[in-house]
């Protein structure tokens, strides 16, 4: 099948807010800006599809950053106001996401660009986790761990996209989906010292719960706990023995039992 390329006008270009980079890097930027201004012209393609009436504009999911530097040289007065920009059309937003992301791998995302990315496939491409797993030679796991990110408290995931707390420490507040309880643990531990220490983290998140590894957990049985109405809140960053068995008042009656 061909793909048609067209040559658009920058103006009527934007970028998509699905484009998966919401982060760059100011120099990689500077650089491109100053390569495109020197060029007169974009080399490769941007991808985008057209927007619902309106004619001959575009939303664009790949190459955001050279319409970006685009957009930036115009109103410098460095490039014309009717300069064009080749674009690949989609004829609809499927597998836009996936290209974007693909394209973006030659510049290495931001973890949270990369969490949002793959949330974005499952939930506006109607990807499933398998698929977008053998899309890019991931797990199946890696790919919900990075949603499980991706839906992290908002100030926690800020925190993570802005840099001020490392992956490490995102996955420790990823160990529960509760993301009030995250809240008030980021909170407590902001200006703690103990406040990039991953185990601290996840032992206060898992206060007044047990892990699957835990001599309770493993004397009871994983399918009694459940059988008994006992919630787990899995940790998608390690294994069984560490997910969150969350009602530790119903294990210590179902122990005591036993």
């Amino acid at each position: 099948m061909t793909i048609p390329i067209i040559y658009a006008l920058a103006r009527n270009c934007v970028v998509s807010p699905l484009n998966v980079r919401t982060e760059s890097d100011p120099d990689a930027d500077a650089e491109l800006e100053a390569m495109i201004g020197q060029a007169g012209f974009i080399i490769q393609n941007l991808i985008g599809t057209a927007v619902k009436r309106k004619k001959d504009h575009y939303s664009i999911f790949g190459g955001g950053r050279r319409l970006t530097r685009v957009h930036a040289l115009i109103e410098k007065g460095e490039l014309p106001e009717d300069f064009k920009v080749p674009v690949m059309v989609r004829p609809d937003t499927k597998d836009a996401i996936e290209l974007s992301y693909a394209e973006n791998r030659k510049l290495p995302m931001s973890a949270a660009d990369e969490c949002l990315a793959f949330k974005n496939m499952i939930e506006k491409e109607a990807k499933t986790p398998a698929q977008v797993a053998a899309r890019f030679g991931k797990t199946e796991r890696f790919v919900l761990g990075r949603v499980r990110l991706a839906d992290l408290h908002e100030t926690i995931f800020d925190a993570l996209r802005k840099g001020e707390i490392t992956l490490e420490i995102a996955k420790a507040y990823g160990s529960t989906s509760d993301t009030a309880r995250q809240a008030r643990v980021f909170e407590q531990y902001r200006d703690s010292y103990y406040r990039n220490d991953p185990f601290t983290i996840r032992r206060e998140l898992a206060a007044g719960s047990y892990r699957g590894g835990d001599p309770k957990a493993l004397l009871v049985g994983r399918d009694a706990y459940i059988e008994a109405g006992g919630r787990i809140d899995s940790d998608l960053f390690s294994d069984s023995a560490s997910e969150n068995w969350i009602d530790g008042d119903l294990l210590d009656r179902l122990a005591d039992e036993r």
